[in-house]
């Protein structure tokens, strides 16, 4: 779920920066991916932008423990709490040999979200089928510090390239209701035991 929403929001990137810059060989696209192959090296196609995922972290002031229970004729219908999620990301811009493209591209990302920075499904169609994870989700611009970047970079296990990092939040995660082994009591009988 959290994969198509994300693809979903590159797609939609990929459209905005297409049509605004123009470039000789050809349009680039914004792709989902993880920045490096399991042997540790850059993995992210030239002349692409890499959007992946840095963190995934739970929003526990928005938790709620109770489980929900719904009645419906003698049936109750259970549900767990979901969990509330923002996410880290970041987009990374790989041109080889192209310095000016890299930075111009990451401006354009920054643009992008400048202008549209909530996503609903009334103003993102695309985003219908995972609806019942968010209301919307906010895009945020994190700014980091030199030392807190080098992590980053440290932790992708490549060398720094233009990019530019986001907070996402609030992506629901909750299992599908369940129906209960627990029945409505419709009758109650009464014995009286007399001596």
């Amino acid at each position: 779920m959290i994969g198509d929403i994300l693809n979903n929001i590159a797609k939609e990137v990929t459209a905005y920066v297409d049509s605004q810059l123009e470039f000789s060989s050809g349009k680039k696209s914004v792709v989902l991916a993880n920045p490096t192959n399991a042997k540790g090296e850059l993995s992210i196609p030239d002349n692409t932008i890499c959007l992946s995922v840095l963190n995934i972290d739970e929003e526990t002031s928005m938790r709620n423990p109770a489980i929900t229970k719904r009645v419906e004729g003698t049936k109750v219908y259970t549900q767990t709490p979901g969990i509330s999620l923002n996410l880290s990301i970041v987009f990374i811009a790989n041109f080889p040999n192209d310095y000016v493209s890299e930075l111009n591209y990451i401006t354009k990302i920054i643009e992008f979200f400048q202008q549209k920075d909530t996503f609903t499904v009334g103003n993102t169609p695309s985003l219908k089928k995972q609806s019942r994870s968010f209301e919307q989700l906010v895009f945020k611009l994190s700014t980091t510090k030199l030392e807190d970047q080098h992590n980053v970079w440290t932790l992708l296990g490549i060398k720094y390239l233009p990019s530019v990092m986001y907070s996402v939040g609030k992506i629901l995660v909750q299992e599908e209701e369940k129906l209960s082994e627990t029945r409505v009591v419709q009758r109650v009988k009464q014995e009286v035991n007399t001596k």
